[in-house]
């Protein structure tokens, strides 16, 4: 399958993936602007609040491509490892983000207890 088609084909999947989120965006900068940013541990958590929601779909569509992958290998050993990258690197990509996230939630709560 050449590039371009999957590209495509990641875009069809993110459009449905995405729409979950609703209208107010991924990452709400209003939020963070005015209201509910009043320190930068705060901003920080909405920060990474965002980015996890954008990375968990994008993850999902790598792990379903690479099931695709797997399935398609057909016992080709250069196409099975390919699927088992994909799917490593989804996963420690998705692990990345997440614990980003809970860094910032953890340190939030570090600096509201001071």
């Amino acid at each position: 399958m050449s590039n371009f088609k999957k590209i495509i084909l990641l875009f069809i999947l993110l459009s449905f993936a995405l729409p979950a989120y609703g209208t107010s965006g991924i990452i709400d900068l209003k939020k963070i602007i005015k209201t509910e940013c009043e320190t930068i541990p705060d901003c920080l958590q909405l920060l990474f609040e965002g980015a996890v929601k954008l990375a968990l779909p994008i993850a999902v569509v790598f792990i379903v491509w690479a099931g695709f992958l797997f399935v398609t290998a057909m016992g080709s050993p250069q196409k099975l490892e390919t699927a088992k990258k994909t799917i490593t690197w989804s996963i420690i990509g998705l692990l990345f983000v997440v614990g980003a996230w809970a860094l910032a939630v953890a340190f939030q709560n570090f600096f509201k207890e001071l």
